[in-house]
Parts: C-alpha cells; structure tokens; sequence
C-alpha cells in the first residue's frame, strides 16, 4: 500500500501542471492505449536493456503528453505521438537495447546513451525485478489505462484478475531473455481484447496453438506473423534424397553466375564445397554468402572448416550463428538453431527442403550399384515471389550490422577457422544398400499456390500453415506424413497428450476422426525406444487409437534409404486437390517456436501424387500395408 501511495504521489508531482487529479483506482472501461510487451530478465548484465513495449489499439493518434508508466516505485512521463497500430519501445538504455534487438528504441529513460534517441523524464529509477514486479499505464488524469502483473509480484490496486503473467519455460525454453507479450489474433496479427488476465499473454499455458509462446531479442514477429501466401507462374521442381538431389543441387550451384545465398544447419559435403568454390573463381564479381548453424549438435568439425574455408579463400563469406559468453557484452543467438535449409541462387532460383549440405543427405557416389543416405525432399521453384521472399529472411538473418550473433570465418579462429593441422578432407558417401527409385525429379510449370511457413514466427497457425493444412482433410481424404520425427507430446518429458499435446500429431489424429486415412512414417534410425515421447512411444499411441476408435490411422517407424529418414514432408489429398509441405521443421516444440525453420506448400495434385508414390514406396519397403486398397492405390514411379 505504501507502494502504491508513494507512486500516486511521483504521478502527481510528474503532472504538476494540471490543477486536479482525479485518483481512479480503476482501469478505464475501453482502453486504447497497451501496454504490450515487457522485457524484464534481459540477457546483458546489470539488464541495462530493459524495455517496455505499447501499442496503439485505437482507430485515432494519441497524444502521449503527460501519460505516465510506472512500476509502482518510479514514474516514466511520456511524450510524442503514436499512430493507430503503431508500437512504441521505451528502454532503460538505448544503447544496449540496440546490442541485443538489432534497432534503437523510441525513447530511452535512464540515461541518454544515443542522441538519436529521445529521452524520457522519469521521476525515482524504474527498474524491473527479475522475480515479479508490476507495470501500469496511467492517463493525463491519473486514470489506469492499463496494467500487467508478472512472476510473484502481487496484483493489489492494478485491476488485475487472476494468476500472473510468467515466462513460458516447459522443456527447452529459458526464462533469461524472454520477452512477455501479448498473443495476437491469427486473423488481424493485433493484440486479443484485453481482458487483464494471463489469458491476454502468449505465453500463457491454457492455449496449446496461440499461447505456451516465446519471444526473444532479435526476433522479427511484427514482420513475419502471417504467412505469406501468393499464387504464381512459376516452374516448381521436387528432387529426392538420397536418389537425385546431390546430382541436381551441384548442377544449379554450378551454373550460377551472380550469387548464391544459403542458410543451412551444417555443411560437411566436400564435393559440394568444392563445386562451391569452383564457381566462385569462374565468376568474378559472384557473390556466395552462407550462414550455418554456430552450435550443432556434436559441435563443428574440421570438415566444415575447410569447407568454409574453401569458400573464403575463392573470395565467398561463411558466418555462423553463435553465442559466446566471453564476449563483452555476452552474445546469445536469436534462435536455438539455426535450422533452415534454403538457398537462392541468381536472385532467380530458390532450393530448399530437409536436407543439410551433408554427405549423408546428398552422396556424391556413382548411384548406378545403388546409394545410401537420407530420405528427404528439396523444392525448386524460379517463382519471382518466393525468390524475393526468401532473400528478406536471408537480409534478416544475415545481418552483422545489426546483429550481433554473426561471426565469419576466420583462419585464426580455432573454434570457427582453420581446420586441424595436416587434416585431409573426406570425399567419401554413399554406399549400395539402397536402390534409387526416383532418379527422375519431378517439374511442372503453371499457376501455383505457394504457402512459406516459417519458425519461429509462424510455424503454429490454426487458420493456414500446416496445421490449417492438415484441417482440409476429412471423409474419404488422405494425409500422409513422412517425418524424422513427431513428438507424441510436447512440453517437459513428464508431461503427456492431454496436458500438453503436439498440435501437429493432434491435427493429424483429428483428420483420421474425421474420417480422412492418415498414415504416418517416422524414423527408426535416431529413434530412442526408452525415450517417453519418441517415435517408438508416438507409433504406439497412435496406433493404439487408431484400434480404440476403429481408424484409418497408422504409424510405422523404418528407415527405407540407409542412414534414416529425415524428411519433413506432409501430404494431403483433400476433395481431390493435392497439397505438399515440404521443409525444415521437425514435430518438436521447440522446432515450431524456437528454431529458425522454413517450409513450402504447394497446391498442385501432380505434384502430390509423385511424392505420394515416395510415400508408399517407402511405406511398403518398411512392411507396410494400405488399409483401403481400392481407394488409396500406392503410386510407384520409377
């Protein structure tokens, strides 16, 4: 109480210019000013970046002169003017806000670090308590506009109802560097209707599709929240692993002459280095510019480094997302992973799929005795639209102006440069356990649907993505799913289905119930069967509900093509129309909302039928048999 009569008081004192102050205790019935982010347990020490985030939910510009924020020990005055939609980001200090978002705040209030920056008056020193604290917007008359309450702060005289606001931290995700914020409508991408609760916030736990959400410094939500979605002319072309993509990839990369662009997770395909490098000296003035993954699982090895530096001694760049926490200030990466596999070639061509540039997803070998390596799928398209589309991401993420989890290559630099002394570059893949069936890639040209899915932004949308995808199919349609993984439950590994289900397994579960077959072929390769939600643990249940309620539903694990499947490809044949998603983004939480990821769907039934016949090859290689033969006949093509 004395809290809240000494800020009623700073609230005073910072409008000394009126002549009464009506004190309501009560928030205003329509607000139209939010507050709609808090960045509270910030990366940097001492948490100089610190930042309040409000948004303009009105149809008409407000004058902020003489509205106030406050955590209830200290008054921030605001000033300016924000538009219809528009947001504003008040930081404690603009200079470090920069360091971890990549942009200047609109104001600053501490200390005036930028002078490009407007400052804010602030009467006491608002500082946000990492455990809980309160945040209130105030009007020119002391009214409450506007308030959240997070961790273990308590709620008294902020017209909050309720449990309080709290970092989504179920499995892999850390509360340091969250940004609380509040959920967005699928349709509008604005801020739901305040209704003072945790219900407002997208990290709350009762919303398994637009809640148990994350943000972190460096994001691009406001950019990249919806999907985009365009219909083109275009050529489209569907190469598969391990039978023809290393022969087609080399064969665009080869014929470039302007510049490549790629974002991979990692890179240990000599050959593909070296075809890399070859065209990059072929072509003076070429531009080649790639961005791998700083921390992968196993770390990087000398094989990458020398393929990098291949890449930069032909006068190319190759930048790994990272973090260091000895630098000063500490870096932390934006993503988790970076885990997304395009490329754009020419400013014409983009590639992108499952695949990693990797010896066990594209062998080199002579495929004339057979191959092995991974099953997947790559996309090629010279559509105009997507080509642009991928090159913003590209600008975006490959951005060390900007941000400062880049950093390129360097011959001295023994975790991301030179290779181990007198180290020999391996060349050897492939192998002859595997047939190759789809030698002949697939290619159409006319007027397509394309869909670009992305993670961490947009991945969990109900109303399109894959998601809205998969809820096309119903009676007497198809959904087939071909993934190196699909978690039976997301969240911690103690939790389960109902508490915290995989939207995606339940969407493909929810299309069976409503009378599509829906088949499911997943890895046996990294499967771990002890592991709770697992591939082995997802058959299972699965297959046990497909049992209980007498489903066209199944789920095989196999590993058709010799080192596992790691495609990420969903099929759905709905009233007749084929659809294909094809991508990065595997069936984890994480994946969906931490990675960085990139998908494509294509609504073209050619198209689904030769990926089908992928399917059921592979399906049938496994043991597999088709529930209702006289309808949904296998699709071979040779």
């Amino acid at each position: 109480m004395l809290k809240r009569l000494f800020t009623i008081v700073l609230l005073l004192l910072a409008s000394a210019s009126l002549t009464w102050l009506p004190i309501t205790l009560v928030k205003a019935a329509s607000a139209t000013l939010l507050i709609n982010a808090v960045y509270y347990d910030t990366y940097l020490p001492g948490e100089p970046d610190e930042a309040i985030r409000l948004i303009n939910v009105s149809a008409a510009p407000i004058a902020l002169s003489n509205y106030t924020l406050t955590d209830f020990e200290a008054v921030i005055t605001l000033t300016g003017v924000i538009s219809p939609d528009q947001s504003i980001w008040i930081a404690r200090q603009a200079h470090d806000f920069y360091l971890e978002f990549g942009f200047n705040p609109d104001y600053e209030y501490q200390a005036d670090t930028d002078a490009t920056v407007p400052d804010l008056a602030r009467t006491g020193s608002l500082a946000l308590a990492n455990s809980g604290d309160q945040v209130a917007l105030y009007d020119p008359t002391a009214t409450l506009i506007d308030a959240v309450v997070y961790g273990t702060a308590s709620t008294t005289g902020t017209d909050w109802s309720g449990p309080t606001v709290t970092p989504y931290t179920q499995g892999f995700f850390g509360s340091e560097g969250q940004i609380l914020y509040r959920k967005l409508a699928q349709t509008t991408g604005r801020p739901v209707p305040d209704t003072d609760t945790t219900a407002d916030w997208a990290q709350t736990t009762d919303d398994n599709i637009n809640g148990k959400k994350v943000q972190y410094p460096g994001w691009d939500l406001d950019r990249y929240f919806f999907t985009h979605q365009v219909t083109q002319t275009a050529t489209i072309t569907y190469v598969v692993a391990p039978d023809a993509i290393y022969e087609v990839v080399a064969g665009y990369i080869s014929r470039a002459t302007q510049s490549i662009f790629y974002e991979g997770y990692t890179f240990d395909n000599a050959d593909l280095a070296d075809t890399l490098g070859a065209t990059l000296q072929a072509n003076p003035g070429m531009t080649v510019t790639l961005m791998l993954e700083g921390a992968p699982v196993g770390g990087i090895g000398d094989q990458e480094k020398r393929n990098c530096q291949v890449i930069e001694t032909a006068g190319g760049q190759c930048w790994f997302m990272i973090n260091d926490s000895t630098a000063n200030p500490v870096i932390h990466d934006r993503y988790a992973y970076q885990h997304a596999k395009f490329m754009v070639i020419d400013h014409k061509y983009l590639l992108t799929g499952s695949e990693n540039l990797n010896y066990s997803s594209m062998p080199a070998d002579d495929k004339s005795d057979g191959t092995s390596g991974n099953r997947g799928v790559w996309l090629i398209t010279d559509s105009p639209d997507l080509v642009a589309y991928a090159l913003d991401i590209f600008a975006h993420d490959v951005d060390p102006i900007n941000h400062r989890d880049l950093t390129r290559w360097n011959a001295a630099d023994p975790q991301y440069g030179t290779p181990t002394s007198g180290f020999v570059p391996n060349y050897s893949s492939g192998g002859t356990t595997y047939t190759t069936t789809f030698t002949t890639p697939f290619s159409a040209s006319g007027d397509f649907f394309f869909e670009v899915v992305q993670s961490p932004d947009n991945a969990l949308r109900s109303t399109d993505s894959l998601l809205g995808l998969v809820s096309r199919a119903g009676s007497g349609d198809t959904v087939l799913v071909e993934q190196l993984y699909e978690y039976k439950y997301w969240g911690p590994t103690s939790s389960n289905p109902t508490d915290d289900p995989n939207p995606r397994l339940e969407a493909y579960i929810s299309a069976a119930r409503r009378g599509a077959s829906v088949y499911l072929l997943l890895d046996s390769v990294f499967d771990d069967p002890g592991d709770l939600r697992g591939n082995t643990a997802t058959c299972a249940y699965v297959n046990s509900l497909a049992l209980s309620e007498a489903l066209n539903l199944s789920c095989l694990l196999g590993n058709p093509t010799g080192t596992g499947i790691h495609n990420k490809m969903v099929l759905v044949k709905a009233g007749g129309q084929g659809w294909v998603h094809t991508g990065s983004i595997n069936g984890s939480e994480n994946s969906s909302k931490q990675n960085r990821e990139l998908a494509v769907q294509v609504k073209n039934t050619a198209a689904y039928d030769y990926l089908a016949g992928a399917f059921w090859h592979d399906w049938q290689l496994v043991g597999g048999e088709v529930f209702n033969k006289s309808v949904f006949l296998p699709i071979i093509i040779k």
